[in-house]
């Protein structure tokens, strides 16, 4: 039996606080993203050894610039960044997203 490496997917969203800076908005883009990332565990990934976390931005600021990404939502796949917003590709592939995860989640 092959057994496969477990993935783990983290979205960091517009939230959080940071000293005495709390976030109180909402972000539509981090809303949508968290959706599309649900859909896929529950239907693409869902016999996959995959986990998703969602995690507020702010607090994890310091964690995400030191893997190059500053704009919420950032999508992260084993602690590396795939995709974090900007207005020219506001949504991340999702395609790529399933290759990456296939091709991690295979033993080495």
């Amino acid at each position: 039996m092959t057994e496969t490496v477990k993935v783990t997917i983290t979205q960091f969203k517009w939230a959080g606080k940071l000293g005495p800076f709390r976030i109180k908005t909402t972000c539509n883009e981090c809303d949508l993203t968290t959706t599309i990332l649900n859909g896929l565990m529950v239907n693409e990934l869902k016999d996959k050894n995959v986990d998703l976390e969602i995690k507020p931005w702010l607090d994890n600021l310091f964690y995400c610039l030191l893997r190059g990404a500053w704009h919420a939502p950032i999508v992260m796949v084993n602690g590396k960044k795939f995709h974090q917003f900007s207005y020219r590709q506001p949504l991340f592939n999702k395609q790529k997203l399933l290759e990456l995860v296939d091709s991690l989640g295979k033993e080495g």
